[in-house]
């Protein structure tokens, strides 16, 4: 170890090719397919269809986007700095005019170096706070850091949330470093610069610079008592801050961005005069007393004065969704906006070790060890390191995106407390147990669940791929010309009259817009994913044709993963279940059932009954029965009694299934047994339990190569696409969302 420390950039190159290896050999020939580029998550596609339009531009990026959905022309929501980083790369590449192919295989390259990248930046953090060792540690750790982290800076994962990641240590780095010098203006200003990069990228980043805000605060506030080393100096921050304000002043109608001008402002000004005030307060005799009383009026007069403030309140109830949504309901069904350690409303830490594997314990230890070391020997760093980590942790917990904010931190914290036990008094055996151990539970564990993750494919399937190529080369231009997906809109912009939609679910937008070039109803944005869900859900083709209507959709796109399916194992998925959580108006027991089922011996198992809604509607009536029509339904009656827990929960539970061998001898059945709880069900979601009228005015166009379902004329494919015959819609009212 002692031959490393004196030469750490060779370690720290080795474990940067080792980062770099581990984000792009797996997932090669995921990501590289012949002349086709697979981006391996769908936001990745929204980038690179940004940077396409980019290039024939440059320096300009669109501001809006015609492309995006259907009613009022969408702004263009994500930060600019990563696609101008990516923009530029390629722009000069192809000499002022690069080619769509060279940009995909510049994007697709793009996550990956700069998750090789942070692997310096961790070790610099590293050794400034604790040292050379520490720091070695701790790029070990993040060089080989499975979980959420590694998937957003893998190869082909074209998406800004590893620049999070790069920008937000860096700037802690060129922090720490002005914070040395605080006469040096060159090294605030740098930090301004490199924080501006960071809220160029993510717009939401105000919680960022609150915690630094509040880590500033709290050195403040404990150098009225002795200490070691001597608290901050405030002009390295409120330079930085004031610094990174003016330069994304520009960008103020960019989501969540005035949230974060408005942090940043206020930032500098707390750090200012709190650091004005403690300098004023040293040369006083009661200096403590007139500190916390002087502190204590001025917190309560700019509580009160917030709040007098109008939409201070509303404000807050926007913002406070946005960092434990899994809490708020507001999750909209994205994964990555779920619970870690509450991932079905149970709590469990399986994900968190997966995520972090033996970092996530060693993390947990050092945050308890900084928190002594900030109240009894506070060190800027060290204390630093306690509040990003212990704040992003939480955060963490609370919804997965987080992950990557704190994968860092757990790296910078799992250093710090290996190189403590190294560090200590004990026997050369006893470390080198101690160096077996870390390598046990956190670096196996790393490269496997590393390795096992690349092998996942996450990107765009043959079936899709098919059915985007043939909406692109079958369907009509919705804008006339093709190529008025590379033109420059302007601010007014609105949909032409002919401009039409396809109605597909919010999970495949971006898809649709990047590689077909068509106009999808709703997108990863979740803009209008109530009406999408309202027409999944619709009870009649009536119905289905008004929201159409409203969508201006011309096509429909069904795939596999919408309805409820039994796979060959008999096990059921699907995400049928999403469009409730858009759909207000529909309730979930009106279209499935889960009901509790005597098995014997005072067991019972859950099992799933579907209701007639389910059947009749449209993400069934396309997907499952092809628009066409059932005469000879398979109906049952199920007989439910009702189950009190001790806790006073009523549960349904299922006495009795009853077959009929026809439909109208089963709805007679229900009559007489509807008021003792009776109701018509199915047991098989590909089986209708009621008959359903064929629909006239959708007709299949298209159907991927993969079966799904049945064999030769009942089959079913993976992707089907569906034209509306119905020429109703002339599209010239706009929309009407929901």
């Amino acid at each position: 170890m002692t031959w490393l420390e004196k030469r750490p950039w060779i370690a720290v190159a080795i474990l940067s090719a080792i980062a770099f290896a581990f984000r792009t050999i797996p997932q090669y020939y995921s990501v590289f397919q012949g002349e086709f580029v697979n981006f391996q998550e769908t936001d990745a596609w929204y980038h690179v269809r940004v940077v396409e339009n980019l290039v024939h531009h440059f320096p300009l990026r669109i501001s809006i986007d015609p492309y995006m959905g259907v009613g009022p022309v969408q702004d263009v929501a994500t930060g600019p700095f990563y696609d101008w980083l990516l923009g530029g790369a390629a722009w000069l590449a192809g000499l002022g005019h690069p080619s769509s192919g060279l940009v995909h295989v510049l994007a697709a390259w793009y996550p990956a170096v700069l998750g090789a990248c942070i692997v310096p930046v961790v070790f610099l953090l590293g050794e400034l706070i604790f040292g050379v060792r520490a720091g070695l540690f701790a790029t070990a750790v993040i060089a080989t850091l499975p979980g959420h982290f590694l998937t957003v800076s893998s190869l082909g994962f074209t998406d800004h949330h590893v620049m999070e990641s790069l920008l937000s240590a860096g700037f802690l780095l060129a922090l720490l470093r002005a914070l040395e010098k605080p006469a040096s203006i060159g090294r605030a200003v740098l930090a301004g610069l490199v924080l501006a990069a960071y809220l160029l990228t993510f717009v939401g980043g105000a919680f960022f610079v609150a915690i630094v805000v509040l880590w500033a605060a709290y050195d403040l506030i404990r150098s009225q008592w002795p200490r070691p080393e001597p608290g901050i100096a405030g002009r390295p921050l409120y330079i930085s801050f004031l610094v990174a304000a003016a330069l994304i002043a520009p960008w103020y109608r960019l989501l969540w961005m005035p949230y974060s001008i408005a942090t940043l402002v206020a930032g500098a000004g707390a750090v200012f005069l709190l650091a004005r005030w403690s300098a004023f307060c040293e040369r006083l005799p009661q200096r403590r007393m007139v500190f916390f009383g002087g502190l204590g009026a001025a917190a309560a007069v700019s509580v009160f004065a917030l709040f007098m403030l109008p939409g201070v309140v509303s404000a807050l109830h926007a913002v406070a969704p946005f960092f434990m949504p899994a809490y708020f309901g507001t999750t909209g069904a994205v994964r990555e906006l779920q619970a870690l350690v509450f991932p079905r409303g149970g709590f469990t830490l399986l994900p968190a070790w997966r995520q972090f594997a033996g970092a996530y314990v060693l993390s947990v230890v050092a945050l308890l060890l900084l928190a002594e070391l900030a109240v009894k020997r506070p060190q800027k760093g060290a204390s630093l390191l306690f509040f990003w980590g212990s704040i992003t942790f939480l955060l963490a917990m609370g919804q997965v995106r987080m992950t990557y904010y704190f994968a860092v931190a757990a790296a910078l914290l799992s250093g710090y407390l290996v190189a403590r036990i190294s560090e200590s008094d004990a026997s050369v055996w006893v470390q080198w147990a101690g160096a077996a151990v870390l390598v046990l539970a956190i670096f196996v564990p790393n490269v496997a669940a590393a390795i096992e993750m690349g092998q996942e494919p996450r990107g765009v399937g043959q079936d899709w791929r098919q059915a985007l190529e043939w909406i692109n080369k079958s369907t009509p231009e919705p804008f006339g010309d093709p190529a008025f997906y590379f033109a420059n809109y302007g601010q007014d912009f609105k949909h032409p009259p002919q401009a039409y939609s396809i109605m597909a679910w919010w999970d495949y937008g971006y898809w649709l817009e990047a590689i077909a070039r068509r106009i999808p109803v709703t997108n990863p944005t979740q803009s209008n994913a109530s009406l999408a869900a309202s027409f999944f859900l619709a009870q009649s083709e009536e119905e289905a044709l008004r929201i159409l209507d409203q969508a201006r959709s011309k096509y429909v796109a069904v795939n596999a993963e919408l309805p409820l399916l039994l796979d060959s194992d008999g096990a059921i998925r699907g995400s049928y279940p999403d469009f409730f959580v858009w759909d207000k108006t529909k309730k979930l027991d009106d279209y499935f059932l889960i009901v509790l089922e005597p098995v014997g011996d005072g067991r019972v198992r859950f099992r799933l009954l579907y209701r007639p809604a389910y059947y009749r509607s449209m993400a069934a009536r396309l997907f499952v029965y092809g628009a066409e029509g059932v005469a000879n339904p398979q109906t049952s009656i199920a007989y439910i009694e009702r189950l009190q827990s001790w806790a006073g929960k009523s549960y349904p539970v299922l006495a009795r299934l009853r077959t009929f061998a026809s439909a109208g001898e089963a709805a007679a059945a229900e009559r007489e047994c509807r008021a003792e709880g009776c109701l018509i069900a199915g047991e098989n979601p590909q089986v209708s339990c009621v008959a359903l009228e064929r629909l006239i005015q959708f007709h299949q166009v298209f159907g991927s190569d993969s079966p799904v379902l049945g064999a030769g004329p009942t089959r079913r494919s993976a992707v089907q696409i569906y034209e509306i015959q119905s020429s109703r819609s002339s599209f010239q009212n706009g929309v009407t969302t929901h």
